[in-house]
């Protein structure tokens, strides 16, 4: 197998449990009693069936050899080593977002969420990212829940905004 294979496999295995956990989870869902000429449940089988056989047929040609060349490369330049660190600190800053949004409200699970991305990809000014991070966090909250009617959670900014 080629370099780089045993990660393009775990990716399309990855999307192949997708496609199985869509397949899955539209044969669980109840049916209205309506009779209808196409059910609810067409289009996640549809999306889930084409997803595996689609996913299928790349493991097949990544198993024959044909693995990807990344953006910007030419078939046999050097891959760079993944930076594991950053990727990190993305995923940090998005689990931080789910726990954040209930309990810190938009604007502050935002915020923080914003200012791991942005360290993760290498700027060193936090302040300004977190005072950018910020004005732009209440400006999305403002438009969405004044202008658009979206309620989106307050947290600890109730009766504040």
């Amino acid at each position: 197998m080629k370099k780089g294979a045993k990660s393009e496999l775990a990716f399309v295995g990855s999307l192949f449990l997708i496609g199985a956990l869509a397949v899955w989870d539209t044969s669980r869902t109840e049916l209205p009693a309506l009779n209808m000429t196409v059910k609810p449940t067409l289009f996640p089988y549809i999306i889930g069936i084409f997803l595996m056989c689609l996913c299928a047929l790349l493991a097949i040609f990544i198993v024959r050899g044909n693995t990807a060349v990344p953006e910007g490369l030419e078939p046999g330049d050097p891959i760079e080593k993944t930076d594991y660190l950053s990727f990190l600190y993305v995923l940090g800053s998005i689990v931080a977002y789910l726990i954040l949004i209930n309990h810190g409200g938009f604007i502050v699970a935002t915020t923080i969420s914003f200012v791991g991305i942005v360290f993760a990809f290498g700027d060193k000014r936090i302040v300004r990212a977190t005072i950018f991070a910020f004005i732009f966090s209440v400006i999305v909250f403002v438009s969405f829940t004044h202008f658009l009617h979206v309620d989106l959670p307050v947290g600890i900014f109730k009766g504040i905004l």
